[in-house]
């Protein structure tokens, strides 16, 4: 290695590399500040030009709106499709369907389950197809749920399909307003379909129930509103029903609750002689009101079967409803009072006889529970009838010997709770007494363990009954405790 340096000719070579010039130096490259001319990007093309940008963001806005349209238009859809659908299947059978009726019913709870469904249905028919049949859950969802924010509490008014005549607070009867409605395009939707009650029934026919109840739910709906309009409607419905039911065979049932209930609307509209004419008819041809009222006044209530009484009870307080109709529009209202009462006083013995008619088993039972339901909902109607005829400045001098001397006036329930004695004691006594009698109907009840769908309905409709006139009697008891 030290040979290898020490050679003269490495040595000469090194000494040249080392004499070799260096390279010249690369001249200095200068930067670019300015932008470059020829080719542009489209992203740089595009931000730098006003127009197009405003288009490129007026799109993406767009597609925002768009896209957050359809996801709240999907839910909507969603939310309002299931809605009718659990209205379909869960909400319109809540009621339960009514069984048929069979030969063994001997205090006829069967049929008068199914006459209580008269106007509800459970489901929408297929024959009204997705129209019809949207329109007939909207009607339900109207009427049970209501019919949301009125417009007037947005808009300041009312749209022109809203507007109602007669109807002073749109908000309290908007519910009902949009259902009669909607049931009224859901009948034109059936006749146009052919599902209609026809005008000329035929025994040889039978009655469509679908359209039966639909022109039964429409009625219903329009009494409920109560206009002088509605209720004329309403009449004209069901007289069209109590046609069509007296062409039928082993329609008594139907017809005798049509007729009640055209007395009613009669009695409503003011016109207490065809209310009369109408109750007539609902007795099934077995005499008049009147007769009955004066027959049991005098001791001699019918015998007849237990669905009879019901209709008889259900006419009497429906005759006692129309007389303090009338004695509300009348300038001397005595008459029509003293008439009420007398209806009420009948109306309580008859109940008072059914009571006392016995049986066993649990149609015996829910009879015995009704009639003191009834007892308990009729002294109420007494003692609101008695607090009027004192109340009355014009006659309460001669109102008071007249109930000195009548025995109807001084009438005073049997076995009632005592009451302390002072100012309005014997409506105090009829309201005492109306609350034991709910009272007993509702351990009645509670004694008994209804085993079919008609006797459970049964013994829910008087339960409630009952509970509700326990309620009344003891809020106007109190009311009037607070006035001696």
């Amino acid at each position: 290695m030290l040979r290898l340096v020490r050679s003269p000719a490495v040595a000469r070579v090194g000494v040249r590399a080392l004499r070799a010039p260096l390279p010249a130096p690369l001249p200095a490259r200068t930067l670019a500040t300015k932008p470059r001319q020829g080719v542009v990007s489209y992203a740089a093309k595009l931000m730098s030009d006003p127009v197009i940008e405003v288009i490129a963001l007026a799109s993406r806005i767009a597609r925002i709106l768009l896209g957050s349209a359809l996801a709240v238009g999907t839910v909507t859809f969603v939310a309002w499709e299931g809605a009718h659908q659990y209205v379909e299947h869960v909400a319109m059978w809540r009621d339960g369907k009514p069984g048929a009726v069979t030969e063994h019913d001997p205090y006829a709870w069967q049929l008068d389950d199914v006459l209580q469904h008269v106007g509800h249905m459970e489901g929408t028919d297929a024959r009204l197809g997705i129209f019809g049949r949207h329109i007939v859950r909207s009607a339900w969802i109207a009427e049970n749920w209501g019919g949301g924010i009125a417009p007037a509490a947005i808009f300041g008014k009312a749209p022109r399909g809203l507007r109602t005549t007669g109807v002073q607070d749109l908000s309290a009867h908007q519910g009902l307003t949009l259902a009669e409605r909607f049931l009224n395009t859901a009948l034109l939707v059936a006749e146009q379909r052919k599902v209609t009650v026809q005008e000329f029934a035929h025994d040889a026919q039978p009655l469509d129930t679908t359209a039966v109840s639909l022109e039964a739910w429409l009625a219903n709906l329009r009494a409920k509103i109560g206009t002088p309009a509605m209720l004329a409607q309403a009449g004209l419905a069901y007289e069209k029903l109590y046609d069509a039911y007296a062409a039928q065979p082993n329609a008594g049932a139907y017809c005798a609750l049509l007729a009640t209930r055209l007395g009613t609307l009669q009695g409503r509209l003011g016109h207490t002689q065809y209310a009369l004419e109408w109750f007539d008819r609902a007795l099934h041809g077995k005499g008049s009101t009147l007769a009955l009222v004066d027959g049991t006044l005098g001791g001699r209530p019918p015998r007849e079967t237990p669905a009879e009484v019901r209709n008889a009870l259900g006419v009497l307080r429906a005759l006692s409803r129309v007389y303090v109709q009338e004695a509300s529009s009348s300038a001397s209202p005595r008459t029509s009072l003293y008439d009420a009462l007398r209806a009420q006083v009948a109306g309580l013995r008859l109940a008072e006889a059914e009571r006392e008619r016995g049986g066993a088993g649990v149609d015996a039972a829910l009879q015995h529970a009704w009639a003191l339901e009834v007892e308990g909902e009729l002294a109420v109607h007494i003692a609101e009838t008695l607090y009027a005829l004192e109340r009355h400045p014009a006659q309460k001098t001669w109102w008071r010997f007249w109930g000195a001397s009548d025995k109807l006036l001084a009438t005073r329930p049997t076995g009632a709770p005592s009451v302390p004695a002072g100012r309005y004691e014997p409506s105090r006594a009829w309201l005492a007494f109306a609350a034991e009698r709910a009272a007993a109907a509702l351990a009645q009840l509670a004694a008994e363990t209804p085993t079919e769908n008609s006797q459970r309905h049964a013994a829910q409709r008087i339960g409630n009954a009952a509970t509700q006139v326990d309620e009344e009697a003891q809020q106007l008891l109190h009311a009037l405790s607070t006035r001696t």
